[in-house]
């Protein structure tokens, strides 16, 4: 395996242990906080690695030409499906097991495939077409609509992948050669200020009244926007083909994460509507790279446009040095964050 795939592999497996962590902190502070109130902690703090990636690329000069109103109209559209994922999401972190809203989450993929079909003209196959029913199987399998245990908040994981994956196809439709921190900038920025907006319209904000609590949402904010940011270095690393099948790692770390916090083991209740959902990813990505192969030959006709400053970052020798630096930096932290976390939910 390629030496860029397998940093690749580790920075992505940092980034699901960073979002897993997030989505802890966010169960622990909503019984005290607004779910909105929560989103907009988290967006705000969230923008720092946005930031830090922007300042080592050296292209904050890229962000006035964001300001034009199509973009602003994507910004706009791509924040609020943001914020309703957010909301639908962190409620369903505090509502049913922490594993099971995870797994529900990683339906993302199928509603990827069929969004791409009416706002990107692509073109799916009958096995693409064959696994999104696979994985919409999936979903109705772990949440039993039929059956007296339903719960209706196990709707808001799947409500929430489908916003989230509407953002991801969004962010196609920007020019080719704007450099993704100045993107995920202005998500951010604009998701913060629709967040704060509802928060104050339909919520009383309650204080922040301990250290603790004020330590966790700069934690959870810090934890999201690293995932973000590990994300964008790993897909810059390696091919999206060869990486995201291990996004799935989510799950057993969800597993893991929800047993160890909360004393949640909801083995019955997902298989096998699990296996049905990863399966179906599988079978979209395994397409998708079959698709790439098939037109890599005429690459030479239609050769990419240049690489931006940016893209240099991390495809150059220098960001795989920087991306194991990164990787055991982000262990270390990851060490001594969840110590952190654990004090305090333990202390009085």
């Amino acid at each position: 395996m390629p030496r860029n795939v397998i940093i690749a592999i580790g920075v992505i497996f940092f980034g699901i242990i960073a979002f897993d962590m997030m989505g802890i902190i966010v169960r622990l502070l909503g019984d005290t906080y607004p779910i909105l109130q929560i989103a907009a902690m988290r967006n705000f703090f969230g923008m720092m690695p946005a930031l830090i990636l922007l300042a080592h690329a050296r292209q904050f000069a890229a962000l006035p030409r964001l300001n034009q109103p199509r973009l602003h109209a994507i910004n706009l559209l791509r924040s609020t499906s943001v914020v309703v994922a957010q909301l639908s999401f962190y409620t369903a972190l505090t509502k049913i097991e922490f594993a099971t809203a995870g797994a529900l989450g990683f339906s993302g993929p199928i509603f990827i495939t069929a969004l791409s079909v009416p706002l990107l003209g692509h073109v799916v196959g009958v096995w693409r077409w064959s696994a999104i029913f696979i994985g919409f199987a999936g979903v109705l399998t772990i949440m039993q609509p039929f059956n007296d245990g339903f719960s209706a908040y196990m709707v808001l994981p799947v409500i929430a992948a489908f916003c989230y994956a509407l953002s991801s196809i969004l962010v196609r439709l920007y020019p080719q050669d704007m450099p993704s921190a100045a993107i995920q900038l202005s998500q951010q920025v604009m998701t913060c200020v629709l967040a704060t907006l509802a928060m104050l319209v339909f919520f009383d904000p309650v204080a922040i009244t301990g250290a603790s609590d004020a330590g966790l949402i700069v934690m959870m904010g810090a934890f999201g926007g690293t995932g973000v940011m590990c994300l964008v270095i790993a897909y810059r690393l390696a091919d999206p083909s060869s990486v995201s099948p291990f996004e799935y790692f989510g799950i057993p770390v969800s597993f893991a994460l929800g047993w160890l916090f909360f004393s949640e083991a909801p083995f019955d209740d997902l298989f096998p509507g699990i296996l049905f959902i990863v399966g179906a990813g599988m079978i979209i990505m395994a397409r998708e790279r079959r698709e790439q192969r098939l037109i890599a030959p005429a690459a030479f006709l239609c050769p990419p446009p240049p690489k931006t400053s940016f893209e240099n970052l991390f495809t150059s020798k220098l960001p795989l040095d920087l991306s194991e630096i990164l990787i055991m930096f982000s262990l270390e932290f990851s060490v001594k964050i969840a110590a952190n976390l654990i004090f305090f939910i333990e202390s009085p």
